[in-house]
């Protein structure tokens, strides 16, 4: 149980080797060689002309260094790399890259996982401090090994991929050129990206003398580690550390739901001054027999709202939606699964079972309408929609084609029931599709159509000559000026394309013989 938890795994808050500070213990642990480019100029003159950033980014590291160094010495590497992460995520645990490579030391998903990295609904393990600076110093070990121990080429490999650092090396060797760091032919991004961590390097050298005042930083852990064996709200962990919640994430930035779940990450950090304080407020709350994990697994009922179950949780909308990767403006249906903040909890397990949310909702489209234009044809319109020439005269009754100036359904409304599931599988589950508007296609084109100029004559009044050629133009030409624009069924398409009865009459399939 969380109220009898094992001893903080972290390591003794006293210093670890007899320096005064831990910028002074990362110095005398440098051992790179200088780096020959003007390009390193460059970059010290960009952090000097950038003072606050340059202290945002030393302030956050505060957190994470003494781990980081105290890892890369124990491997015998260079503490200059205990600098990468100033480069490659500003030190930010939760920095995101638009390739979506994620935390301190930047990694894709792909390579995340390479190294065991989980990443999931519960955790994203690139953005937890211990487990992502152990998976970059096995990755830089092995790049190091494999580019001949040289460790300007293996943070190329680093930045640009181990792949395309060594067909660079290759492309070298082949034309009898130099093969080192900076005779390579790389991408800009590259090419600067050793410079930027070697500016870093000199910058802590001759920091007193350039003027850069450090924060300070004792050679001692910042945080422990605690082994936890059932879940806790993060809030409530917060909350027992004496810690905001901001605060209380920058250590444990891993977690990505508001409970933190034992059985996906079972380590909780804390700064190693609270942790008395921490492991005495978990007994109070467990001898008072409260809850420790209050969200849990809940499924929407019918008739009930996201609004209403998060006011009865206590907790707004946003935090509700947010911690089930929900939406605004989602139409959620009943049978949901989420998590939800319960007042009472009978089995705190449960959520341990709970593998993501399980949403239905319902997505409504409009009907839609294309107003058809000259030559344009059924295929045509068809094709632009993406629908068939079949969907189109049944939505409209057509019997043939269509004429510019028609108003042509093209989309009826409908509704769909999407489901998505744990995994994150998106599927239709139900489609219902308005039948009046199909019904109705045809009036409102009738409706559209121009009223007309005069009344029909009575039926004693009209003309009674059916006969002659020119009666029977005349007839057909005031019935085309006069009549909505209705089926095409009732136009009349003498000498036009029959798939296009609004495009000009074709031409007479034979042709005067050339004359010889």
């Amino acid at each position: 149980m969380l109220a009898s938890l094992p001893a903080p795994t972290g390591r003794p808050a006293q210093p670890a080797a007899p320096f005064g500070s831990l910028w002074d213990r990362i110095r005398a642990g440098f051992a790179m060689p200088p780096l020959a480019s003007a390009l390193v100029a460059r970059k010290e003159r960009f952090y000097l002309e950038r003072p606050d950033y340059l202290q945002r980014m030393f302030s956050r590291g505060s957190r994470y260094l003494f781990h980081i160094v105290e890892e890369i010495e124990r491997r015998g590497m260079p503490t200059e790399l205990a600098l990468l992460p100033f480069v490659e995520s500003a030190m930010n645990p939760v920095a995101l890259s638009h390739a979506q490579a994620a935390g301190l030391w930047q990694f894709i998903p792909s390579t995340g996982r390479a190294y065991n990295l989980q990443q999931d609904w519960w955790v994203d393990n690139r953005r937890d401090v211990v487990k992502s600076t152990e998976a970059a110093l096995d990755y830089l070990q092995k790049i190091h090994a494999m580019h001949g121990n040289d460790w300007f080429l293996a943070l190329a490999s680093y930045n640009w991929g181990e792949g395309a650092v060594a067909r660079a090396v290759r492309h070298n060797q082949l034309r009898g050129l130099p093969t080192g760091y900076l005779s390579l032919k790389m991408p800009a991004e590259t090419r600067h990206y050793v410079p930027k961590l070697m500016a870093l390097k000199n910058i802590l050298l001759r920091a007193d003398e350039l003027g850069v005042v450090l924060p300070e930083l004792p050679n001692q852990p910042y945080f422990v580690t605690i082994e936890k064996t059932r879940p806790i709200d993060l809030k409530l962990a917060a909350q027992f550390a004496g810690m905001s919640v901001d605060e209380f994430v920058a250590l444990n930035p891993a977690h990505n739901r508001p409970v933190i779940a034992a059985s996906r990450n079972n380590q909780i950090k804390l700064p190693a001054d609270r942790i008395d304080a921490f492991m005495a407020a978990v007994e109070r709350h467990g001898n008072a027999n409260r809850a420790f994990a209050t969200w849990q697994p809940h499924t929407l009922q019918t008739g009930e709202t996201l609004e209403a179950l998060a006011q009865r949780g206590g907790v707004a909308i946003a935090e509700l939606r947010e911690a089930n990767d929900l939406r605004p403006g989602q139409h959620i249906l009943p049978g949901t699964r989420i998590l939800a903040p319960q007042r009472a909890v009978e089995d705190e397990s449960r959520v341990e079972r709970f593998e993501g949310p399980r949403v239905y909702e319902l997505v409504e489209r409009p009907a839609a309408w294309h107003t058809v234009r000259r030559r344009e044809t059924l295929a045509s319109i068809a094709r632009r929609y993406g629908t068939t020439i079949a969907n189109l005269k049944a939505w409209n009754v057509l019997s043939r084609g269509v004429h510019a100036g028609m108003n042509l359904l093209v989309r009826p409304a409908s509704a769909q029931t999407l489901l998505t599931t744990e995994d994150g599988d998106r599927r239709v589950v139900r489609t219902r599709t308005d039948e009046a508007h199909i019904v109705h296609a045809v009036l409102r084109r009738e409706q559209a159509a121009p009223e007309p100029r005069e009344e029909a004559a009575p039926a004693a009044a009209r003309p009674t000559r059916s006969a002659g050629a020119h009666g029977k133009r005349a007839a057909s030409h005031k019935q085309g000026a006069t009549r909505p624009a209705t089926t095409a069924k009732k136009v009349r398409a003498t000498g036009r394309n029959d798939a296009d009865p609004g495009a000009p009459a074709r031409r007479s399939a034979k042709r005067p013989h050339k004359r010889t």
